[in-house]
Order: structure tokens, then sequence, then C-alpha cells
């Protein structure tokens, strides 16, 4: 295998997803790319003052600090495998990605390794997003001499972690290979990637109840999360860095060894409802949604997460739905053929609500079974209220989010660029309406504001998409 092809291929994904993304929905305008850029860092200046305030003002001089370390360090596998579900299903979608060194002279693996370096970088980004601000207010308020363990508590376990998780993938692409059934990947991967959520959760959730516990009994806790913390304290530094070393120079020649030698594609067609509800151009849009990949990845991640909560007994109210509702930002895209079939596609405001009233559908279908289980399992219908309002809200604005950063075939990234701005912007009106501590009624109607502003632009930039996709067939 030849690094260098290895590098070379790797800036050529990175190259092609700049370039793609950069230039579609409102980023291929320069203003609009050098507005998100600014907001960007903004946000994430912003979110570094907001933790240095609160760890500062809470757990400054107190001693919890440390603690609190070591139970963001328990945390850190579950939050590298939610970037790493997200990443990979993402990249499920990336074909044109991957036919771009179909016809480079490299090899399978050497692919495989320009793919997962180029993932790994996608992976270091998401969680610099969840972590970079804990970790520079932590270092912040206790001096460069933190650093060591915020390293060691942070960085490495996260970085082990995505190799094991790319190892554990590649044994299961070969399982699938073995099997001849690799052209479900579309199906199974998602299934095994959010039964591994489902696993890590509660987990997770009991290692941090152990720190706590054990920090206040004044005992040791050890748990194989906390290897590389141990490791620094016990020997320091450097030696936990070559450990994580001889890690990494195992773990990274057994994914190439590992790595399937040819590529299968993907299988993306399943069929959920007759069609015989095309005969209405409501029920086309319905077939559309219900056949899409994004929703067999939803429903997927619902039911598991639906069987695993009943079996494990998690109380908790519906929140899972709202992932139905995230496959709304292709909704706009995956639908978009339908309106350039025929010569006078209807009027927008028509299509607008057969797009939202789709998802409405599949929300209802797939709403009942889980409240359902919900209330079976003691949870108020009152608590479920909440949540099927914030699905509506989150229907409106991921169909914005479709609309204006269209994603594309063999294109799925600029979604992340779209939802990444759209989560900024929400955290940050409902940071602004928790700070004037609102009456509850006045946050309601603040928010049915803004949704109706978010339906207001999505019709607005479908005419716009539907102008210029009409001036492109008379041209």
């Amino acid at each position: 295998m030849r690094f260098k092809s290895v590098v070379l291929l790797s800036r050529l994904f990175w190259l092609f997803i700049v370039r793609r993304v950069l230039g579609r929905g409102l980023l291929a305008s320069p203003a609009a790319r050098l507005s998100t850029i600014f907001l960007l860092v903004l946000a994430f200046a912003g979110f570094n003052v907001l933790s240095y305030v609160v760890i500062r003002q809470y757990l400054g001089g107190t001693g919890l600090l440390e603690p609190v370390l070591q139970v963001a360090n328990a945390s850190v596998g579950f939050w590298v495998l939610i970037a790493y579900t997200l990443i990979r299903v993402l990249f499920m979608k990336a074909d044109g990605l991957l036919k771009l060194s179909f016809n480079l002279p490299v090899t399978n693996k050497e692919r495989t390794m320009a793919f997962a370096l180029f993932e790994s970088s996608l992976v270091l980004l998401m969680t610099v997003f969840v972590f970079g601000a804990f970790s520079i207010s932590t270092v912040l308020i206790e001096g460069p001499d933190y650093i060591p363990r915020v390293l060691a508590s942070i960085w490495f376990p996260a970085i082990s972690t995505y190799l094991l998780l790319s190892l554990g993938y590649y044994l299961l692409e070969r399982a699938l290979q073995a099997l001849r059934i690799a052209r479900l990947r579309g199906l199974i991967v998602p299934m095994v990637l959010v039964f591994g959520l489902a696993v890590a959760f509660p987990q997770t959730n009991e290692q941090s109840s152990q720190i706590a516990e054990s920090y206040v009994l004044g005992r040791d806790y050890f748990t194989p999360a906390l290897l590389y913390a141990k490791l620094q304290e016990a020997v320091g530094l450097w030696l936990s860095i070559l450990i994580l070393l001889a890690i990494s120079a195992a773990v990274i020649p057994a994914i190439v060894a590992i790595a399937p030698r040819n590529y299968v594609p993907m299988r993306r067609f399943f069929v959920f409802l007759s069609s015989r509800l095309a005969d209405r151009k409501f029920g086309v849009y319905i077939l559309v949604l219900f056949r899409s990949f994004e929703t067999m990845v939803a429903i997927s991640f619902i039911i598991i997460y639906s069987v695993f909560a009943w079996l494990e007994h998690l109380v908790f109210p519906p929140y899972v739905l709202a992932l139905i509702t995230f496959q709304g930002v292709y909704a706009f895209s995956n639908s978009e053929p339908l309106r350039r079939m025929v010569t006078y596609p209807g009027r927008t405001v028509a299509n607008y609500l057969r797009l939202v009233g789709s998802q409405g559908v599949l929300l209802m279908v797939v709403g009942i079974p889980v409240i359902t289980i919900s209330l079976s399992q003691g949870i108020t219908f009152e608590a479920c209220l909440p949540v099927l309002g914030l699905c509506l809200s989150n229907i409106l604005i991921s169909t914005l989010v479709g609309i204006a950063f269209p994603p594309e075939k063999g294109n799925p990234f600029t979604v992340i660029m779209g939802v990444l701005l759209t989560v900024i912007v929400v955290m940050i009106v409902a940071l602004g309406l928790n700070v004037f501590n609102f009456d509850p009624m006045i946050s309601a109607g603040i928010f049915t504001a803004l949704n109706m502003l978010v339906v207001f632009y999505s019709i607005l930039g479908m005419r716009r998409m539907e102008r210029i996709a009409r001036h492109e067939v008379v041209a």
C-alpha cells in the first residue's frame, strides 16, 4: 500500500466536498460563505465563553472539576459513536464521492485508508464541536498543568474509540460479504450502529453515576474508558502517548488487513406502501418519503431504541420521534423529480403543503406506536405533547434546511453545514429566551412566530428554485 496515494486521495475527497458544498444553495454566494464562516467562528467563541463562565462560577476552586472531567471521559466513547454513526450513515449516500476513485490507479485498500483518513477528520471536527469548549475552559481555569489530564481524558480515548469503531465496521462489512448480503448494508449497518448507541447510553449513565458515587465515598473507580487518564496519573503523559501509539499501530494494520477488497453497491429501494397511492399528487409525495433511504434509517433507529427502552425499562418521553423529522432535509431534493416531470408542477404553496403534509403523515404513523409504548411505561400524555410540538417545528425547520442547503445525489454533505448553522441559530434563540425568562405562553408565541417565518422563507425558497429550474429547461 502506497501512503502517498492514500494522502492524495484523501485530499481529493476533501476538495470534492468543499467545492460541492460551497457551490450549492445559499453557500453559492460569496457573501453567504463569509457570513457562514463568521457565524461558525463566533458561535464556537461564544460556546467557549459560556463554558468558561459556567465552569468557573460553579466548579472553580471547589475541587469538583476532577470528577466532572472523569464523567466527561466516560462519555467520550458515546459521543464519538454518535459522530461516527452520523458520518457513516451520510457516507452510505456518497456514491459520487467513491466513484471519483474508481478510475484512478489505486487499490481498494488504498481507497479504504484514504476514506478512513477523510472520515476521521470529520469525526474529529464533530468531537471538537462537542468537547472543544469544555477542554479549553478547563485549561484556562486550572492552568497549563491540566493539559495532560485533558488530553488523556478526552482526546486519547476519542482517537482509540474511532479506530476500534472503524475496525468493527470493516469486520461487519466482511461478514456481510461472506453472507452475500452486502447490498443490504444500508439497512443492516444503521441498525447495528443504533443498537450500539442504545447499549452505550445506559452504560454511560451508569459509569457517570459510579464515578460521582466513588468521589463522594472517597474510593477509587476504574473502567476501561478511564484507561488513559489512569495511565497519565500513574506513569505520566509521554508514556501514555507511547501506549496510544502502540494501540494505534496494532489497530490500523488490522483495519487495512480486514478491509474488503471489492466495493459492493448498496441497494436503496424499500417498499413500505402500495403504488396505488400514486393516483394522487399527495400520495406520490407520501410514496417518495416512505421509500427513501433516510426514512428507512430513521425508522430503524426508532424501532431498535423503542424495543431496547421497553426491555431495559427506560422511562423517558418519546424524544426519539425527533429522529423521523430530521429526514425532512432530504424531502425537497428527493421529491424534486416529481416537479420536473410535468410542464406545470403546480402552485408552490400546494407543493409545500404536500411536502410538509407527507412528513406529518409519517410522523403520525411512527408516532402512534411509539407514544403508545411510552404511555404503557407510565409516561403521561401531557409529557408527550411538547415532544409532538418539537417534532412539528422540526419538520418545518428541516424542510427549510433542505431548501436552503439542498443535498444532491452523491453529495449529502451539504446537509451537515445547513444543520450545523440551524442548530447554532436555534440554540442562540433558546438561550436568549431562557435568559429573559419569559412566561411560557409568551415563549410559545415567539416560537410560533418564528415557525411562521420559517414557512414563509421555505415557500420563498421553493419559488426561487422552481424559477431557476424553469430557466434551465428553457435555456
